[in-house]
């Protein structure tokens, strides 16, 4: 028997779901033990729409925005849970194409699929599929019947799944994979001497997102640069914009970095004393890795707000509204010894090593468990 063909289907909204597909991808083949294919349904279904939705997606980061998501996330829990919804069958044509030219031996979800449900419910497919729950939260469009197994941050998370009728022995805690560059070990001195720091200096890191859509940044950094023993790296992912103005600034200035989408986001955790970022459930995992402190500003409501109350639940986070706040309390933060150390000791209690490798060695488990008992049916 040769390698098993395994299809990650991912999505690109808000980039998370991806990042995770990579991690997966990434892991599978430092391994060698399976071949991996990455689809986007959603995109290869309808680009025009899709680059559409994404744009709606983004603007839920505006004033306005925040609450039409709000609305959408939290009345979308219910609409999930009806299985005849016209909106399953989204994506179902592309969905069947992709698996009869693929014919993967499995199916790994990173986005909450409802396509998916709707194939397993109306095919005599017996492919096992596994759910990679990329929140520390749970939305119901995660559950569906036929889904062989669930992979999810923590233990508060499988109690909700049991919850909604998951049995136990489908839910595995296993923390959300991140790229293998944040599981390395690093050498500090070193990172200090390439991005030209001072080592006795604190360094906080503000990570504006993949599609830099933080709108706090500049006043945040403006704020913080008033406090001279401070150096402030500053990543805005693809927002080019906010780049290029950020550049301009501080250009000269020795104690701020501006990085456009930065793809060695672990060295700047390694150096970073706490992180100011928006509570994205991939950003998050990055940071419980890395042991880095987090200060979250104002979060958008639906799953980065429940991601957002779940680390401050935990003590792991601080959350304020305001970015003159978030000034004023990271000065402070950054200085009290005490607190950091009280917060890197509840972000290693949230932390399971290796996900990703947990993950795909359950999935190669499971499936080799499957193909055994298919073999078993078929001889007798």
């Amino acid at each position: 028997m040769g390698k098993p063909k395994i299809l990650i289907l991912t999505t690109t909204y808000g980039n998370g779901h991806l990042q995770v597909a990579r991690a997966l991808e990434e892991r599978f083949m430092l391994k060698n033990c399976a071949d991996v294919v990455v689809r986007d349904i959603y995109q290869e279904t309808n680009p025009r729409l899709y680059e559409w939705t994404k744009k709606l997606y983004l603007k839920s980061y505006t004033k306005g925005g925040r609450q039409l998501y709000r609305i959408f996330y939290y009345s979308s829990q219910g609409i999930s849970k009806r299985n005849r919804f016209p909106i399953f069958s989204y994506g179902n044509t592309k969905l069947r194409k992709i698996i009869t030219e693929v014919k993967p031996d499995a199916i790994i979800n990173t986005f909450p699929s409802l396509t998916i449900s709707q194939y397993l419910l109306h095919s005599n497919a017996t492919v096992p599929v596994y759910n990679v729950v990329t929140d520390y939260c749970l939305h119901h469009s995660w559950v569906h019947p036929g889904i062989t197994k669930y992979y999810v941050a923590t233990h508060h998370l499988k109690s909700n799944l049991i919850g909604n009728g998951i049995s136990s022995n489908r839910i595995a805690v296993t923390g959300i994979p991140v790229q293998n560059q944040f599981e390395q070990p690093l050498c500090r001195q070193a990172l200090i001497k390439k991005y030209q720091l001072h080592s006795d200096r604190k360094i906080v890191l503000i990570v504006a997102g993949a599609y830099g859509v933080s709108t706090e940044i500049k006043v945040v950094c403006e704020g913080l640069m008033k406090d001279d023993q401070l150096q402030i790296l500053i990543v805005c992912g693809k927002n080019y914009q906010l780049y290029e103005q950020l550049q301009s600034k501080y250009h000269s200035n020795k104690q701020v970095r501006v990085f456009g989408y930065m793809t060695q986001m672990a060295e700047l955790f390694e150096l970073a004393t706490c992180v100011i970022t928006k509570p994205g459930g991939i950003i998050l995992s990055e940071a419980v890795v890395k042991n880095v402190p987090i200060i979250l500003p104002r979060p958008t409501p639906g799953q980065e707000r429940e991601n957002a109350l779940f680390f401050q639940q935990h003590r792991a986070a601080v959350c304020y509204e305001k970015p003159e706040r978030i000034v004023e309390e990271t000065q402070k933060l950054i200085y009290d010894d005490r607190k950091l150390t009280d917060m890197t000791n509840a972000l290693k209690s949230l932390h399971t090593p290796n996900s990703a490798d947990i993950i795909i060695n359950d999935v190669l488990e499971t499936y080799y468990w499957h193909f055994s008992q298919n073999k078993m049916v078929k001889r007798v």
